[in-house]
């Protein structure tokens, strides 16, 4: 088996059990019934008891991230050349865990918070920084989707989906100043590209 680096698996997964205390100190504070998820129009359509929600998503966010620690160290092939950019993505969860639970939890007490304003700068930003690391990556495996692409597809189209990130990330900061269906529309396009690319890469270097 591969080496995993437990040391940063270690302290992500307790980054990502973090909020568990912020919920403790309010819990008295918060409603009985959490809004976990909203439409693109901030329009709460999801709820959850409050101890669920204290407990069970950050839990849920800590276990996804191990198992893409543990999946990441042990397939990627190409783990030297990855390092850096491996490293960054291992925060992405514990970051997006943390920063949605305070945004959760200030909602859930009366606090005006844009919800889509949030999810929109924290997409845009991680976009953008992975938008910049890809191009230094190194085989399919660094992606994890290796039964579609070969790592010569994947080499070959690095610098398309880079700029499709990075580009993806300035337009999704802007959609915020306007309409919520400016941010959806961003969305969509961008998982039509990326599949574009992939399907065009794989299809032409395979």
């Amino acid at each position: 088996m591969k080496k995993i680096n437990f040391k940063i698996l270690v302290i992500t997964s307790i980054v990502c059990l973090l909020p568990i205390v912020l919920g403790l100190a309010v819990y008295n504070e918060l409603p009985e019934i959490v809004a976990t998820h909203w439409g693109i129009d901030n329009t709460p359509n999801g709820f959850m008891p409050k101890t669920v929600f204290v407990f069970a998503i950050p839990i849920f966010m800590m276990l996804m991230q191990i198992f893409l620690c543990v999946i990441t160290d042990v397939f990627d092939k190409y783990k030297e050349v990855n390092k850096k950019a491996t490293s960054v993505c291992k925060w992405i969860i514990p970051i997006i865990t943390v920063i949605l639970y305070i945004a959760t939890i200030s909602y859930a007490l009366g606090h005006m918070v844009d919800i889509r304003a949030v999810a929109m700068l924290m997409v845009g930003i991680i976009l953008i920084v992975i938008g910049n690391y890809i191009p230094k990556t190194k085989g399919h495996n660094y992606l994890n989707i290796g039964v579609v692409m070969s790592d010569d597809a994947y080499n070959k189209c690095r610098k398309p989906v880079a700029y499709t990130m990075i580009l993806t990330g300035v337009l999704s900061i802007i959609s915020i100043a306007f309409k919520p269906i400016v941010s959806a529309v961003v969305i969509i396009l961008f998982i039509i590209g990326m599949i574009g690319i992939m399907i065009y890469s794989q299809i032409k270097y395979k």
